[in-house]
């Protein structure tokens, strides 16, 4: 009889509606037999399997009673306590700045702990660690340590590997996924006006600059263009700045945060997706546009040139070429046999390698192979 792995993904709200590409994932993993999740959480809804860690004092109270009460791992917090005591096999880290909540695990003997995974998006690699002393810290001290690091790219990993010297045998490639594998129709373009969307965290990694200047170029070809931005963040009110500066309140639309569901009611409307990112773990509204039918236009960022196949269901170019991209945006909205064939191919591409059944056997071979 198969051991059955007792597998706890530990987030700090749940559930994620801005992430809703987890919980698909989540409901996979359930059916597996040899697999047993929980969801812990320290924000959000007590619902169905989903636990929420107690607040601070009783928190507080379980931790000093286990202090008084054990001889050994007295340093360990709430969360630990409860690992320990169910015999929990894994401790799979989902917002990766919770490191610190395993970190009295991860000084225990390896036999006496769970294993622990982290998860790690793409500012856990390319950008905090240059300015944070702590997740500098963290590699160095716990790199070696950690049983299993999640990358989104094959970048991303080589990345963490080469410049925060995390043992390269220690990190996995699991992208994240759109959705469930559809049958979706190639699309056709919109034949009197050019529609682009961009989704994206509005930050300087996003590079909001350079997506308006591609726009700002196609108005200059007389290009009847409309742009549609979604998402919000600390650099929102940028977006509103450059597009008074360039001119362009009559052709861009800047919508701030949207429902996943509307989300898709926009992508299906639009001709193409936008995102010319300076740092990118791999870009999830990438894939999902994909799977709708849309060709992308990328940038040669971090792991963005492994979420398309440049040439076929769309293009990969460096940051800061805007003519480039301007140019290849008209080349294939006026070209609708070609456009057809991208489409096509995008829709392919999502399904092959992007869909939740994908995603949820690569995280489940990664259990069993962890846990022996």
């Amino acid at each position: 009889m198969k051991k059955v792995i007792n597998v706890v993904q530990l987030f700090e709200s749940y559930p994620l509606f801005y992430q809703p590409y987890i919980p698909p994932v989540i409901d996979e993993i359930k059916k597996e037999e040899i697999i047993k999740l929980q969801i812990h959480a320290f924000n959000g809804k007590q619902i169905n399997d989903v636990i929420i860690i107690p607040k601070y004092y009783r928190r507080k109270f379980k931790e000093q009673l286990y202090k008084l009460t054990s001889k050994t791992n007295s340093a360990l917090n709430y969360a630990e306590i409860s690992y320990i005591e169910n015999d929990v096999d894994i401790v799979h880290v989902q917002h990766s700045f919770l490191f610190a909540k395993v970190l009295g695990l991860l000084k225990l003997p390896k036999e006496k702990r769970p294993k622990i995974i982290i998860t790690l998006r793409g500012g856990d690699t390319y950008v905090k660690p240059w300015s944070s002393e702590k997740w500098r810290g963290f590699y160095e001290d716990y790199g070696n340590i950690v049983d299993g690091f999640i990358t989104m790219s094959q970048h991303q990993k080589k990345y963490l590997q080469e410049k925060w010297k995390v043992p390269k045998e220690k990190i996995h490639v699991i992208p994240i996924s759109f959705g469930t594998a559809k049958t979706t129709q190639p699309k056709k373009q919109n034949k009197d006006v050019l529609k682009i969307i961009s989704v994206f965290r509005m930050c300087w990694e996003k590079n909001i600059d350079g997506n308006l200047q591609v726009i700002r170029q196609l108005r200059k070809k007389n290009i009847k263009v409309q742009y549609d931005i979604y998402g919000d963040g600390p650099d929102a009110g940028q977006v509103c700045f450059l597009i008074d500066k360039y001119q362009l309140s009559d052709c861009v639309n800047y919508h701030g945060k949207i429902e996943n569901s509307k989300l898709k009611e926009q992508l299906v409307k639009s001709d193409f997706f936008l995102q010319l990112s300076h740092s990118e773990s791999l870009g999830m509204s990438v894939v999902e546009a994909q799977s709708y039918g849309l060709p992308v236009i990328v940038s040669d960022s971090g792991g963005l040139p492994e979420s398309i196949l440049n040439g076929e269901s769309g293009f990969c170019m460096p940051t800061n070429d805007i003519d480039y991209a301007a140019e290849l945006l008209e080349s294939l909205w006026k070209d609708s046999h070609k456009y057809s064939a991208f489409s096509e191919k995008a829709i392919e591409f999502a399904n092959a390698n992007f869909s939740v059944s994908n995603e949820v056997c690569k995280l489940t071979k990664l259990y069993k192979d962890i846990s022996n």
